[in-house]
């Protein structure tokens, strides 16, 4: 095993907020010239990496009232659709075919699940 880290260095913590100001940025931008359905452009691209900092700003935009609930939490599955497709791409890369099988199957029946979710619930 490589030698860890500790999570809680400086560096650590000032590149998370870096990436999510520039998370928050996006958003507010986005939802002041876009409208809504380019919120989700932002979620997919930021979701691709990292769910925190989509999920803490369109958290925060629900809490203040600026974005509706039922927009908000479909932005947050949006994100999290797109992060499993990066994450099976890694897999693609650096795992086995067998192991890729397995992922494409799962989180292909999470991604139908949360697709099937957006569209029928209100």
């Amino acid at each position: 095993m490589p030698e860890q880290g500790n999570p809680t260095e400086l560096k650590s913590a000032l590149l998370f907020g870096l990436l999510y100001a520039l998370v928050l940025f996006g958003v507010a931008a986005t939802r002041e010239h876009l409208q809504q359905s380019g919120l989700f452009v932002v979620a997919v691209l930021s979701g691709l990496t990292d769910m925190d900092a989509i999920t803490l700003s369109t958290s925060r935009l629900v809490s203040a009232n600026r974005l509706t609930p039922q927009i908000g939490w479909r932005i947050i599955v949006a994100a999290a659709m797109a992060n499993l497709v990066f994450q099976a791409g890694i897999v693609a890369m650096l795992g086995h075919r067998r192991l890729l099988l397995r992922i494409v199957i799962l989180f292909g029946i999470l991604i139908a699940i949360g697709s099937v979710l957006m569209v029928t619930l209100p």
